[in-house]
């Protein structure tokens, strides 16, 4: 008899074993289930709008000499994906200042508005980290006045060049601040009685930041 209840408690302790081994533990995510869950995703890269800012050097030296004050440039920036991680890059540019010319100190003011048509390359870093690229034509509209006696008022347009680049650092899964350099240039062929020259580099260096919003 105690050989069969012993036989019996044996069974159950087994059985109970057995049952604890079949419940399934706390597993974590499958790999697929991280994949659908990844930060990569929550974060905007379809369609970017941005306001940029920044502070605008002229690359020709007589330009500079006349605005020695410095000029600001304001951006409006959109972004489209058409190929990750290719972006069809617009902008709209304004850039304006006064100054005083080389001869007679007259006061004179500048003001261009590009606009701007290229391809952007946008490589991620880490998930809230960017890198991008941009480069493409620049369509430049250029207007100068000089107060000085007898000096023409300049109205020009011409077509040069731009290249970017910067980073951008995500605040929250759609808001980005962008810190950016950018170079532009065209040679615009003005008036001979122009007082900063008949030949000038009307492009130059910008240094600025931006914040935008991306979907």
């Amino acid at each position: 008899m105690k050989k069969m209840m012993s036989l019996a408690l044996l069974t159950i302790a087994l059985n109970a074993d057995s049952n604890d081994q079949a419940l399934p533990p706390d597993q974590p995510m499958t790999t697929q289930e991280s994949f659908q869950s990844s930060p990569w995703d929550d974060y905007g890269s379809f369609a970017l709008a941005e306001f940029k800012m920044g502070y605008f050097r002229f690359s020709d030296k007589s330009l500079r000499h006349i605005y020695d004050e410095g000029l600001l440039d304001l951006q409006l920036v959109s972004s489209f994906c058409v190929w990750k991680p290719l972006y069809l890059y617009l902008a709209g540019e304004y850039i304006g200042a006064e100054g005083r010319s080389i001869e007679g100190h007259y006061r004179t003011k500048i003001r261009i508005v590009p606009i701007s048509l290229g391809l952007q390359y946008i490589q991620p870093i880490t998930y809230d980290f960017k890198y991008y690229l941009t480069l493409g034509p620049r369509l430049f509209y250029f207007h100068q006045k000089n107060h000085a006696p007898g000096v023409a008022s300049q109205n020009k347009w011409g077509c040069g060049g731009f290249v970017n680049t910067g980073f951008m650092y995500y605040l929250s899964e759609h808001i980005i601040v962008d810190f950016f350099g950018e170079y532009s240039y065209k040679r615009m062929h003005l008036h001979k009685s122009n007082p900063s020259g008949s030949h000038l580099q009307i492009g130059g260096l910008t240094l600025g930041a931006g914040i935008g919003y991306f979907w």
